[in-house]
């Protein structure tokens, strides 16, 4: 159970740093970040198309493997030569993801309320303003991009500011609960020995 919590604090840690980044070079060069990402993408699926067409040309197994191969490899090229077609689908998408991740953040916030009254209102107000972020790419995916773009990128922000509030405030929870299992332990271990002093 300790390496799973071990491993989940690491996932936590390296989302935070990733949609940070992400979230600043969005903000700095939005047309750039989306044509690059796009052209990433792409050459992905021509890669493992390529990838599992070789894999079937060299051991003469699986017709299924040289199928997947060829979709994979033409829909990256068509995501290559058109990527600014289905710039409005990476920004719906993203758009999910920011209003998923604020919906989380909200619950996180009701969660906190209990054991931190003083300090649940910061995540909330941010998990708040990355749903709307999160709605705004959802409803209105062909608008101005570069706008949105940017939107997105304060959005991821927003987002790693409040996973990485809401990580400090649970870690600090999960601190005091483990100092008064600790006292508890303590307590129950503790024998009180009586004595009395004999004379030779």
């Amino acid at each position: 159970m300790k390496k799973v919590i071990t491993e989940v604090k690491k996932y936590s840690i390296i989302l935070i740093i990733v949609s940070a980044v992400l979230g600043a070079l969005l903000i700095a060069f939005p047309d750039k970040m989306i044509q690059y990402t796009a052209l990433f993408i792409g050459g992905a699926f021509v890669a493992c198309g390529v990838y599992a067409i070789l894999s079937y040309i060299i051991n003469k197994k699986y017709v299924f493997t040289l199928t997947l191969g060829i979709i994979s490899a033409v829909a990256g090229v068509v995501v290559c030569c058109a990527y600014r077609q289905i710039i409005t689908v990476i920004i719906f998408l993203l758009g999910l993801y920011l209003l998923v991740g604020g919906l989380f953040n909200l619950v996180d916030a009701f969660w906190i309320l209990k054991a931190l009254p003083k300090s649940w209102f910061v995540t909330m107000l941010l998990g708040i303003a990355s749903s709307v972020l999160g709605i705004v790419c959802l409803t209105n995916p062909f608008g101005a991009q570069s706008t949105l773009v940017r939107f997105i990128g304060i959005g991821l922000l927003v987002f790693a500011v409040t996973d990485l509030i809401a990580y400090l405030q649970v870690k600090e929870i999960a601190n005091e609960v483990k100092n008064q299992i600790n006292d508890a332990d303590a307590a129950d271990g503790s024998v009180e020995v009586e004595y009395r002093e004999v004379d030779d």
